[in-house]
């Protein structure tokens, strides 16, 4: 192993040196350092001032720090740049809480894209009654109102629900006789006519595929991602993974990947279907895992195991409160909520995607629902269980976990990314409107996570929150609402140390990318984030604002600057 204590000689002359701020490097050999040298894109020193200053020629760039703080460019374990792209790049009709806070605001958002439009099909992302509180529910009949001679879909901020107006529903060809797809459905009134209310992947799809329009021409799409690309470099991301990537966008995320000024790394999860899992012909075979110098890579499927406790559709051992908010979405019906596929189903698609050598991914919050995906995993390596460890099959969100099903979870070989900001922004509705103080104080339980033996990975979920790992670390430190002040669950924090690993170190290892990202080290890639302060010295809620990344390099090339 090479000795990182002393700087590491490239042979020729760096291409930047970085001085005057601490180097925060997240390698437990050296937590600090005072420097740190690039050359072709990877790092050929990390050290002392004068020693690394000593290294420089002609042609080197010095980068005065000028007291900022350098640390390994942010991995988001689990982001949706292409449904970021899809959804909310301009100019697309963004009504998402953190856009449009009102009920009233997203309802003239929409009647303003509808008159700006006429005839042309509209799509509104990102609704939220729990945040939005006087916005209904929608139902056909109101889109119908807003939108008569037009498709109009509008979706859950979450993406686990969409509604629909009717002639949205007749150009997707939904009627009383579609087939709910695997994994999903269409809500239908007592008589078995579609109401326009669609839940889960393949449902709310179908529906998305009717407005879609000209976001999928290769051009639009191409400027589309470049946006979303830079959306992360602005928050000091220089790897995302793309946690649901329809397998026919794969050509347009290489050859996103194979612009000369490409902001962004992506690794991409498969959407995870019966019949990608049994259909040869559809199937993208997985290659294995692409270095990093490859901007694009597939690494493994995704699958939606349940839905999200904000449309009453995850699998619990305890109920939801019998609220407004829950008897709205009738949310007081799912205390048990069937999971999209059954554990038996599950275990299958597991295993088939398993045995194809694709490494795993399961969205689940529930508790019930975890301990389903824990069974599918150990069925999945009952025969090979170090094979079963070596493809890191991960568990995504995690709200409900309990500290019991953590460890079996590790003993497994399973490892967790939980969305941290769940409490940030909806830490109040989740112990006010939907479970009650005790569950929202174990809600997002990433201690327990740690203490059980995870590299936990901390994530904002792409489009479903605001994308930003510093507001994930301040979370994972504080457990606070800033909108209430309130703290919910005093004893599930991590350190600072901890929450920097969380969204570096630890998601760079899940995307089998640890020997070469995520640390600062010689021989390492120069994926590089500059924070206006040294976070140690900030107050931890206030680290997205007052330690603000002012700049990102991807393989030493910026990407962004303040």
């Amino acid at each position: 192993m090479r000795d990182t204590r002393r700087p590491t000689v490239s042979g020729t002359a760096p291409d930047l040196i970085f001085t005057g701020g601490p180097v925060l490097t997240m390698d437990p050999a050296r937590p600090r350092a005072e420097a740190l040298a690039v050359h072709a894109g990877t790092i050929g020193a990390v050290g002392g001032r004068d020693e690394v200053l000593a290294l420089r020629g002609p042609r080197t760039e010095v980068v005065d720090l000028g007291g900022r703080a350098l640390l390994p460019g942010f991995v988001e374990a689990h982001g949706h740049p292409t449904m970021m792209a899809l959804a909310v790049a301009p100019p697309a009709v963004d009504v998402r809480p953190f856009t449009v806070p009102t009920g009233a605001g997203v309802d003239a958002r929409i009647r303003a894209a509808v008159a700006a439009a006429p005839g042309e099909p509209v799509c509104a992302y990102g609704i939220d009654p729990l945040l939005q509180r006087d916005l209904p529910i929608p139902t056909r009949q109101a889109l119908d109102a807003l939108c008569p001679g037009a498709p109009l879909v509008v979706v859950s901020n979450s993406g686990h629900a969409a509604w629909a107006n009717t002639a949205a529903l007749r150009a997707a060809g939904i009627t009383r006789d579609t087939p709910d797809p695997a994994g999903a459905r269409f809500l239908r009134d007592a008589d078995g006519e579609p109401t326009g209310e669609a839940h889960e992947g393949g449902a709310v799809e179908a529906l998305l595929w009717v407005v879609a329009g000209d976001r999928v021409r290769p051009e639009r799409l191409a400027a589309s991602l470049d946006w979303a690309y830079a959306e992360h470099a602005r928050v000091g991301i220089t790897t995302a993974a793309d946690m649901s990537t329809e397998p026919s966008f794969v050509p347009a995320l290489r050859a996103a990947a194979a612009r000369p000024d490409a902001a962004l790394r992506v690794r991409s999860y498969l959407i995870g279907t019966p019949e990608l899992a049994a259909d040869p012909d559809r199937r993208v075979p997985f290659p294995g895992h692409a270095p990093a110098e490859e901007l694009f890579g597939v690494s493994g499927i995704k699958l939606w195991a349940e839905g999200t406790a904000f449309q009453g559709t995850i699998a619990t051992s305890f109920p939801f409160l019998d609220s407004a908010a829950t008897r709205a979405m009738e949310a007081i019906r799912c205390a048990h909520a069937p999971m999209n596929h059954t554990p038996e189903q599950l275990a299958e698609l597991v295993v088939a995607f398993t045995a194809q050598g694709y490494p795993m991914a399961c969205h689940v919050h529930g508790d019930v629902t975890f301990e389903a995906v824990l069974d599918a995993y150990a069925k999945a390596g009952a025969d090979d269980p170090g094979r079963l460890r070596a493809m890191r099959p991960r568990m995504e969100h995690c709200g409900a976990v309990t500290p019991d099903q953590y460890r079996r979870a590790a003993e497994l070989g399973a490892t967790v990314s939980l969305f941290m900001d769940h409490i940030r922004w909806w830490g109040d509705v989740l112990a006010d409107d939907l479970f009650g103080a005790e569950i929202t104080d174990r809600w997002m339980a990433v201690r327990s996570a740690w203490d059980a033996g995870h590299r936990v990975s901390l994530h904002n979920d792409g489009v479903c929150s605001p994308t930003d790992p510093l507001s994930s670390v301040a979370t994972a430190l504080t457990r606070r609402t800033p909108a209430s002040g309130r703290v919910h669950g005093t004893t599930e924090v991590l350190t600072l140390d901890e929450a920097l690993r969380a969204v570096t170190t630890n998601p760079a290892w899940q995307l089998h990318l640890d020997g070469e990202i995520g640390t600062l080290r010689p021989g390492m890639r120069a994926d590089l984030t500059v924070l206006a302060r040294d976070p140690y010295t900030v107050p931890p809620g206030l680290l997205p604002d007052e330690a603000a990344v002012t700049a990102t390099y991807l393989g030493g090339r910026p990407t962004w600057t303040e």
